[in-house]
């Protein structure tokens, strides 16, 4: 097993414990979702498995660095008017 590989599998392997352990305030449905997605990226791309566990941990890392808040994904409405534009467009 590749040294990165190894590193990808220690970092899954603690975001899990942390989330066993009952450390995360709040809903865990994200976590277990990216650390799912991770799981599932494991076995043949361990670099995408660490951009799940990335996602993981976006949250902690905001309270570190409140420039990540800043990449929100965009409200309904938004979507909507995007959608409303396109399809008006496409149609």
């Amino acid at each position: 097993m590749s040294e990165e590989r190894k590193k990808v599998v220690e970092r899954f392997k603690d975001r899990l414990a942390h989330l066993e352990s009952g450390a995360i305030a709040g809903p865990t449905h994200w976590h277990l979702f990216h650390l799912h997605n991770a799981l599932n990226a494991l076995p043949d791309d361990h670099s995408a498995a660490d951009l799940h566990l990335d996602e993981f941990d976006r949250a902690e890392l905001a309270k570190e660095f409140p420039d990540l808040e800043k990449d929100q994904p965009p409200t309904a409405s938004e979507i909507r008017t995007r959608f409303d534009m396109l399809a008006g467009g496409l149609l």
